[in-house]
């Protein structure tokens, strides 16, 4: 029964995100349902994501498991040709440490400056060991804090990408850009090693699961020797599996794992919000909005910075850095949006419309695979141990 209760709430939650373009997103219609039906109505039990049996997944294998697989997912090529889009990205975040640490700290105090830092950069990965580390240290409060700047990030990042992106595609037109053919880029390198797997073996869920453990035990085993945070090693171990090979890029997708590993996420990082109520809630809103704010106007400052001096349109890099903001299928979703926005019924050819797409689409996806994947969740293994 409490499976399929938050099964249904996250299923709710989705089907309003798919509705509204990823506006509104699903973890934070989830939250409004268990504010309203969990310590606003008290019908549904507070430990009602233990009675589930998805919160128990995380901390004893799921957060392993996933951030092996999304380490896996880097596709080394793709942050070769778009450096300059991973320069800029990384820029923004350095405006959200930077204006969050000083600013952010000054109004809102460290504890909730600092925990603000790592989601406002990402999204479920590091939501998901921050709130790990917060529910270990008992502090509940940091991990609903936490949950709540990932569920309103997209309302801050996703109106200053869309306005920013359509500006940087009308300059790109205006000065003929979709009228040139694009350049080609060098030969792609491979560092593969392990030999594809073929026939059954492809599609078996155990090998899939087996050599995502292997590899996340070995970046376990390397956290007890060195003291590095598992969020980091689970991520570079799957960074370096993923490029020899080890592990198959999706392997947990392809496992049939990926969907309830998801959920389990979510479940664990809402827990808090089942026992709370709207004022509670309402008392979050105030620091959480102010904090995204702050780390939106850093993103920009610093993103902008960075472009000019590589040459790129302002608007652009600031949609870029503000990618961090919801990431993907948010950034393919808005980047396909303008792009046909300012093509369609303008007498462009197929090609002309492709070379505006082309222009907008894989820094918009290099960017939310840096910041959302990558970054953040080496941000959220460095702050962490600071808080707790």
């Amino acid at each position: 029964m409490a499976f399929t209760v938050v099964a249904v709430i996250y299923a709710v939650g989705d089907y309003v995100a798919v509705k509204t373009k990823g506006v509104i997103s699903s973890v934070l219609v989830a939250i409004a349902l268990l504010l309203v039906f969990g310590g606003t109505l008290r019908l549904l039990p507070e430990n009602l994501m233990d009675l589930s049996g998805l919160s128990a997944m995380i901390p004893t294998f799921g957060m392993g498991l996933i951030l092996v697989n999304v380490g896996s997912l880097m596709n080394l090529n793709d942050m070769r040709k778009e450096w300059k889009t991973v320069v800029i990205s990384l820029a923004g975040i350095a405006g959200i440490i930077l204006l969050d640490s000083t600013l952010g700290t000054a109004v809102f105090g460290r504890e909730r400056a600092l925990a603000a830092i790592p989601p406002t950069a990402g999204g479920a990965a590091v939501t998901m060991l921050m709130s790990e580390a917060a529910n270990e240290a008992g502090r509940p409060d940091l991990a609903s804090f936490v949950a709540a700047v990932t569920a309103l990030q997209v309302l801050i990042g996703l109106p200053v990408a869309s306005v920013c992106l359509r500006r940087a595609a009308k300059a790109f037109i205006a000065g003929g850009g979709h009228k040139r053919e694009e350049k080609k880029v060098g030969k792609e390198i491979s560092l593969r090693i392990v030999p594809e797997l073929k026939g059954p073996l492809a599609v078996s869920s155990t090998m899939h699961f087996a050599r995502l453990g292997v590899v996340a035990v070995a970046a376990q085993l390397c956290t007890n020797v060195t003291g590095i945070s598992t969020g980091v090693t689970f991520l570079v171990f799957g960074i370096v599996a993923g490029a020899l090979g080890i592990v198959e890029k999706g392997s947990l997708k392809t496992a049939g794992g990926e969907g309830i590993l998801m959920l389990a996420t979510y479940a664990y990082v809402a827990s808090s919000f089942v026992s709370m109520k709207f004022s509670d809630f309402g008392e979050l809103l105030v620091p959480v909005v102010g904090l995204l704010v702050i780390g939106a106007v850093g993103v920009m400052i610093l993103s902008a910075l960075v472009g000019k001096l590589l040459g790129w349109n302002p608007f652009l890099a600031i949609a870029v850095g503000v990618a961090c903001l919801f990431g993907y299928p948010v950034t393919y979703a808005v980047a396909m949006e303008v792009a046909q926005g300012v093509t369609k019924g303008a007498g462009f050819t197929e090609a002309e419309e492709q070379r505006v797409v082309s222009y907008l689409l894989p820094k918009m996806l290099v960017a939310g695979v840096v910041s959302v994947s990558l970054t953040s969740v080496i941000l959220g293994g460095i702050i962490a141990p600071m808080l707790f």
